[in-house]
């Protein structure tokens, strides 16, 4: 049985107690059916505020996946172990390969990179850390000084996401 509404009447008497209105009658099939309405109603009610949620769900991954892309941090080691010839020159700058987990980023390579070394065998030895080859998952930093190693924390700025 579907839900059909019904306009409900009052049953009117005349002042000699006479029907001038017969009114819809109380039964178990309109009873029935106002109960099929309320049960129509709840179920969809509850498929509403269902949907409601999963949509917010997805709102906050997207929100979260944003983050992740625009600030990433972590910290990685450089460890030198090109040699030298003559002990000035040598045949290769030494570089560490960092992944970027998670997010790929959808802005690359124009994203920017904050490089802050943190500990080194000889800090007066780091000079400069470049950051190169930019991809969506990952980059290169290298070390352009003597120092055997070096520790440093990067900071991926992506003002663009």
């Amino acid at each position: 049985m579907a839900y059909t509404p019904k306009l409900w009447q009052d049953r009117i008497f005349d002042s000699n107690g006479k029907v001038i209105q017969e009114g819809v009658p109380f039964s178990a099939g309109n009873m029935n059916n106002i109960e099929e309405g309320v049960q129509l109603s709840h179920f969809d009610i509850g498929l509403l505020a269902l949907f409601a949620m999963h949509q917010g769900n997805i709102n906050q991954l997207e929100i979260s996946k944003y983050k992740k892309q625009r600030l990433l941090q972590g910290q990685a080691t450089i460890n030198n172990t090109t040699t030298s010839i003559g002990g000035v020159f040598r045949d290769s700058e030494p570089f560490v390969t960092i992944a970027l987990n998670g997010y790929q980023q959808i802005n690359a390579p124009n994203y920017d990179i904050s490089l802050t070394p943190i500990s080194s065998d000889d800090m007066g030895a780091v000079g400069r850390l470049e950051a190169y080859d930019k991809t969506q998952n990952g980059f290169k930093v290298k070390m352009t000084g003597s120092a055997k190693t070096v520790s440093f924390m990067w900071t991926l700025i992506n003002p663009n996401v």
